[in-house]
C-alpha cells in the first residue's frame, strides 16, 4: 500500500502537501459532537466536496485513512519526503486532515513522530492543520495546530463566522476569502492567534 498525497487545491497553494487521516463523513469530531461547526448547522466544507464528487473523494479519503492506520510513523513520513522529492515544484507546507480528524491520542503521538521525522531532513517544511478534538491533548504537539472553537490545541483557535457578523474580540479574519490561502500564512507560522473564517 503507497501513500496517497495532493498537491494543492483551489485554495491551498501547490507548494501544500495535504493528506487525511479520514473522510468528513466518518469524522470522530463529528460523531462525538465536539465539531461546533457542525452543531451550528453549517455544513462542513471537506463533507461540500464528499457530497459534490460522491464515491470516488470518499473512497480515496478512505485509502488514506487505511494506509494512515496501517502504517508506523517512519514510513509514511518518508513516503511523504519521496513525493515531494520527485515533484517538480516547491513544497514548503504539510497540511493535514483536511477532512476528518484525529482518532484519538495515539494519533496526535504518530503525527508528531511523523513531523519530527520530516523535519530533520526538511526543517523547511511546516506542518499544521486544525482540530475539534477538545478532548485530546496537544501540549506536546511537535506541528502546528489550531483548536475549532476550543483553545486546547497548541497554536490558539480559529471559529467560522457568517457574512455580515462582525470579527469577536481577539480575532483576526482571515484574509484568505474566495482568493485562497496561497498568499497567507497566518496559520502557518507559529505565533500563537485566533483566526474567524468567513463562511463562504
Amino acid at each position: 500500500m503507497s501513500i496517497k498525497l495532493k498537491f494543492g487545491n483551489h485554495k491551498l497553494g501547490d507548494d501544500t502537501c495535504i493528506f487525511n487521516m479520514g473522510c468528513a463523513k466518518d469524522c470522530p469530531s463529528k460523531a462525538l459532537g465536539l465539531c461546533e461547526v457542525v452543531n451550528k448547522g453549517i455544513t462542513c466544507y471537506a463533507e461540500k466536496a464528499e457530497n459534490q464528487y460522491k464515491e470516488p473523494t470518499i473512497n480515496y479519503r478512505k485509502e488514506q485513512e487505511k494506509y494512515w492506520k496501517s502504517q508506523d510513523a517512519i514510513t509514511i513520513a518518508q513516503e511523504i519526503l519521496n513525493k515531494i522529492k520527485n515533484r517538480r515544484k516547491e513544497t514548503r507546507f504539510v497540511r493535514f486532515n483536511e477532512s476528518g480528524d484525529f482518532w484519538g491520542q495515539e494519533d496526535v503521538a504518530k503525527l508528531s513522530a511523523v513531523a519530527e521525522h520530516i523535519k530533520h531532513y526538511r526543517d523547511d517544511i511546516t506542518i499544521y492543520g486544525y482540530t475539534a478534538r477538545s478532548d485530546l491533548d496537544f501540549s506536546k504537539a511537535k506541528f502546528l495546530v489550531k483548536g475549532s472553537y476550543h483553545d486546547k490545541a497548541n497554536n490558539d483557535k480559529c471559529i467560522v463566522i457568517g457574512k455580515n457578523e462582525s470579527v469577536p474580540e481577539g480575532f483576526i479574519e482571515c484574509p484568505g476569502g474566495e482568493q485562497g490561502c496561497a498568499r497567507c500564512n497566518l496559520c502557518k507560522i507559529d505565533r500563537k492567534h485566533n483566526i474567524a473564517f468567513r463562511k463562504h
